[in-house]
């Protein structure tokens, strides 16, 4: 990839900080430290200008309220992931409220449907779903969703919702092109998500569906610390590896990346105030 634009603003909108310290054995002020580093610069690395770290286990939502409050570029994120379907309790929604209160919180999630890893609890998680969508549109708050392999219920809970006026950050991106049409035709203002999926070989569906999106809808993320873009797949992810997503979403998009970085920055604004 170039190396003429390391030095690019960009903001890590989506990422699981302490989940990379734990599968990367390095710390988040070590990962900082390193992306400071010259060496990083000649690898293609860079430093984001900021962070959203996203806490969905309500076992991690101290964590992320520590992580913000210890760096000024770290902002958060809280939500229940779908994978806790069957443990979630009330007191999880309660502490869920008090945490989106917190001043350094900007978004509401991740949470939603994963029929992937879940596809025996389906009328379980589509409850839950209904119920954290009217948890976050009442927090007033962008809502990051979580949706894989559930295309058909997840545009059926949407519909249904009053969603005019809200931001909505569809993460991790991993549907059809029709999937992304179908979302971006919803009464809110959708934005999608890209991660290193977008550079992997059997990922054309991801990148075909890019193609379309608007660019005053795209989002970058890395979800670190998981799929990493290539040439590091199968590497902990980290939010330093944001420029080779970039780079490959700016040659489908058929745009110098700097117009890619300056549409991305000006969206991430857009959705999250940052």
């Amino acid at each position: 990839m170039s190396r003429t634009r390391v030095d690019a603003m960009f903001i890590d909108t989506h990422c699981h900080i302490d989940s990379y310290e734990r599968h990367a054995g390095e710390t988040f002020e070590a990962l900082l430290a390193r992306l400071r580093s010259p060496a990083a610069s000649e690898s293609g690395l860079a430093l984001p200008e900021a962070f959203v770290h996203v806490a969905c286990d309500p076992a991690d939502f101290a964590r992320g309220r520590e992580l913000s409050e210890k760096y000024g570029n770290v902002y958060s994120a809280y939500g229940i992931h779908p994978e806790y379907v069957e443990t979630e309790t009330a007191a999880d929604e309660a502490r869920l409220l008090e945490y989106l209160a917190h001043p350094k919180c900007v978004a509401c999630g991740e949470f939603g449907l994963d029929y992937h890893y879940g596809a025996e609890t389906k009328a379980a998680q589509v409850k839950l779903f209904e119920r954290h969508l009217q948890i976050g549109l009442q927090s007033e708050k962008p809502l990051v969703l979580h949706l894989r392999e559930a295309d058909d219920d997840a545009l059926a809970v949407l519909s249904n919702a009053d969603l005019h006026g809200h931001k909505l950050h569809i993460h991790c991106f991993t549907g059809s092109p029709e999937f992304a049409e179908s979302l971006l035709a919803l009464d809110a203002e959708i934005y999608i998500g890209f991660t290193g999926i977008v550079t992997f070989r059997n990922a054309q569906n991801v990148r075909d569906a890019a193609s379309l999106v608007p660019f005053d809808r795209l989002l970058l993320e890395t979800d670190s610390p998981y799929m990493a873009p290539i040439p590091f797949r199968g590497k902990p992810s980290h939010s330093g590896l944001i420029p080779f997503i970039a780079q490959k979403l700016a040659e489908i998009k058929n745009v110098p990346i700097e117009e890619l970085y300056r549409h991305c920055r000006e969206n991430t604004r857009n959705c999250y105030g940052i």
